[in-house]
């Protein structure tokens, strides 16, 4: 591994994307075939919404040598963030069925299947990861969410989001997405005692704004100023910092 490379690598790592680009291109113009370069490079620009330059990254990749699964994941993915949806779901489907999938990559194929619109295919594919690991929370709060996309009896839905919160009590992403249920069924009354464990304890650990300020609403309406600004404090944080609404796509 040349030293460009190995530089890409340790930015990648850390999550400075824009870096590990650059040095995925230095790589490159010393050894233009190198595929390891050319799947950084790739995945680096798709983790910055740079999607065109990551599927042509990952496809001269692909035409030199098999990508890793994780990789053919993302670049199904990409497919569809582009447009391309058939091919998306085609790719993601043929790699579901392979039978040589872990939970992991079966709930990112989930995630791929939702965003092209797909939320029944998503469910199989989180319903096949349950299979692989039935006591992973990821598994149950993610059927819980396909199983609302899909028209599923609300019920249903807060029993997989319950079960979910119960394998990982602390989790506030999980209590987030069952408090926006609630709130969805006017049970502001329950969203607030699902809530309640874990703010403010971990509302740092919280980036969507839209949720952030979906959670200082309900506090507030309920006559808890101290959550509520807390919450309010927080978002405004997040605002400053990026003025464009986040919102997790499980939530």
């Amino acid at each position: 591994m040349n030293d460009s490379l190995s530089f890409a690598q340790l930015e990648f790592e850390a999550g400075r994307f824009a870096h590990a680009i650059q040095f995925a291109q230095y790589a490159l113009v010393e050894a233009p075939d190198n595929t390891d370069a050319l799947t950084l490079l790739g995945m680096a620009s798709l983790c910055i919404d740079e999607v065109d330059e990551g599927i042509d990254a990952l496809e001269r990749a692909a035409l030199l040598r098999p990508l890793p699964r994780v990789v053919q994941i993302e670049l199904a993915i990409a497919y569809g963030s582009a447009g391309r949806r058939t091919l998306s779901k085609d790719l993601l489907m043929t790699i579901a069925t392979s039978g040589k999938v872990s939970s992991s990559e079966l709930l990112r194929i989930a995630a791929g299947l939702e965003a092209i619109d797909q939320p029944r295919l998503a469910m199989e594919a989180c319903r096949q990861a349950g299979i692989l690991t039935p006591e992973r929370p990821e598994v149950h709060y993610q059927m819980g969410y396909y199983a609302e996309q899909c028209g599923h009896p609300a019920e249903i839905c807060e029993s997989l989001l319950r079960h979910a919160i119960g394998l990982d009590p602390r989790n506030v992403h999980f209590r987030i997405g069952l408090a926006s249920l609630l709130i969805r069924l006017s049970r502001q009354d329950d969203a607030i005692k699902v809530l309640a464990p874990v703010i403010p304890d971990r509302l740092d650990e919280v980036h969507c704004q839209c949720c952030l300020k979906r959670i200082a609403n309900l506090f507030f309406d309920a006559g808890d100023v101290p959550r509520a600004r807390l919450s309010a404090s927080r978002l405004k944080k997040l605002t400053e910092g990026n003025p464009v609404p986040q919102q997790h796509h499980i939530a």
